[in-house]
């Protein structure tokens, strides 16, 4: 019989270069989900990829019920599904759900800027101008771990600088389903060097409290840099 330790190896082994780590046992549910959650948004996992219930166990070094309860929440959320086996496999987006996806976002997000022009304080605008900086960095090395990161938390901290408190639980789920294929198209240098400009366009017009062209900008941002998915 396999020990536990030859289990996590294994685990490990199956699901790559993750985040994933044993959890301690205080740490269930809403932990497991928050860590499962950032690793879809980072598109740690690839579109298609299954997630085996009781190796994420092992990997995690939980139980299956919060890993269950886990996977259930981010299935509700459309951001996994199950396959005709039952496991929870990453869904690979259609050229319709990619367009939907940056409507929707088009829709939250400009909305959010134009508010977040007025309504922002200086410490969110410090805050998003530091992952404005972060962003370029990413641009520069072509870093994409740090572009993915920086680039969901400048968006998220607008949503929560435009004083709509529900806004930033409506565009997880939209982030969640992205980052996978995001991941898997490769963007190049050039195309994060073009995302750092518009987000410094972005932050300008926050500075300046300026809503129209902070709408403008994120809108120019998510439809001129958006990536082209193969159907």
């Amino acid at each position: 019989m396999q020990d536990v330790s030859g289990e996590l190896a294994t685990a490990a082994t199956e699901f790559g270069d993750t985040g994933l780590r044993p959890l301690g046992r205080e740490m269930l549910h809403e932990q497991i989900y928050a860590m499962l959650r950032d690793e879809l948004m980072m598109g740690r996992f690839a579109p298609g990829q299954k997630l085996p219930l009781r190796s994420l166990a092992k990997l995690l070094g939980t139980s299956l019920m919060p890993v269950r309860d886990a996977l259930q929440r981010l299935e509700s959320q459309g951001c996994i599904v199950s396959t005709s086996q039952r496991t929870m496999m990453i869904p690979e987006l259609s050229m319709q759900q990619q367009s939907e996806i940056c409507h929707l976002r088009v829709l939250l997000e400009c909305e959010a800027a134009r508010l977040a022009a007025t309504n922002r304080s200086e410490k969110q605008l410090h805050e998003i101008a530091h992952y404005c900086d972060q962003i370029q960095d990413a641009g520069e090395t072509a870093d994409i771990d740090l572009f993915l990161t920086s680039n969901y938390k400048f968006h998220i901290m607008i949503a929560e600088a435009s004083g709509l408190v529900m806004l930033p639980s409506l565009l997880e789920p939209l982030w969640m389903r992205l980052g996978p294929s995001v991941r898997a198209s490769k963007p190049d240098q050039d195309h994060l060097l073009k995302a750092v400009g518009f987000h410094r366009d972005i932050l300008r017009a926050l500075e300046n409290r300026d809503p129209v062209a902070a709408e403008a900008g994120v809108r120019r941002d998510i439809e001129e840099c958006k990536i082209e998915f193969p159907a």
